[in-house]
């Protein structure tokens, strides 16, 4: 039986990275980190194998649809290949469909839940036995549905009681990364409303909707969510609107945030 695996994780997001990267060291397997289609290949391209790849479908440079279709040619008239598992904030059957179509095995919905990656670990690495003590833990929730206007507290929570990392740690630098990048997509947010780009728009609130849902953040993702809805809409009715309650969201859930900070400080 195989106690450890080799995980590579595509995301480009930072926060995305340090929560997904723990959940998959809580389960004791080898993580490394790209953020992009073309780190991926690099990685691959040093000959390293993996157990299991977990593909960002939307990261810059070079996507993970892109990225998993050189990974197929280059596997062609090979006997194995790689797992690939589509990380997808979108579930509609087109989404499904065009994952598939790229050469990924399966798809994964974010924000997901700590035990529906333990079952697609299990899924295809069965035959070489993955092993976790994930039945003994608890039902884990990345981006929780808790009905606080501010901050679903679970969410906190649970990365602070991730198994093998120093749980207080590993939160104090996921919520520093978040309080840093927020703001520098914030601007981006006002910039591309500014300046008519509705791509961009689109893009940034994706971007902050899926970082804020792993905070718990999740009326700020909900709103998010709603702006980049209307971002593919022309004339982009609402957006004004939105953006003033994303700004005034993010005020709360900043000072949320920094007060969860001191208190980890003072303990």
């Amino acid at each position: 039986m195989k106690s450890s695996f080799n995980i590579l994780l595509a995301e480009d997001n930072p926060v995305n990275q340090e929560v997904g990267r723990a959940m998959l060291e809580s389960f004791g397997c080898c993580v490394d980190v790209a953020s992009n289609g073309s780190e991926v290949l690099h990685l691959l391209a040093n000959e390293k194998k993996y157990d299991v790849i977990f593909m960002d479908c939307e990261m810059p440079v070079m996507d993970g649809f892109q990225a998993t279709r050189k990974i197929r040619e280059k596997e062609r008239g090979q006997e194995s290949k790689v797992p690939v598992i589509a990380l997808t904030a979108h579930i509609m059957d087109d989404d499904r469909n065009r994952c598939l179509r790229a050469g990924m095995d399966d798809y994964l919905s974010k924000p997901f839940r700590l035990q529906e990656l333990s079952q697609m670990l299990r899924r295809w690495t069965e035959e070489r036995g993955f092993d976790t003590a994930l039945g003994k833990a608890s039902d884990l929730r990345v981006g929780g549905d808790g009905e606080f206007e501010c901050l679903d507290r679970s969410s906190l929570d649970n990365i602070s009681s991730l198994r093998g990392v120093d749980g207080a740690k590993m939160l104090a630098t996921v919520i520093g990364i978040y309080l840093s990048d927020a703001p520098v997509l914030l601007e981006d947010l006002r910039t591309a409303y500014v300046n008519g780009d509705a791509k961009n728009l689109a893009r940034v609130a994706h971007a902050l909707k899926s970082c804020s849902s792993n905070l718990g953040a999740v009326a700020l993702a909900e709103t998010c969510k709603d702006l980049e809805r209307i971002a593919s809409q022309k004339p982009m009715k609402g957006a004004e609107f939105l953006l003033s309650r994303i700004l005034e969201q993010f005020r709360r859930v900043k000072e949320a945030l920094e007060r969860e900070l001191m208190r980890g400080n003072d303990g």
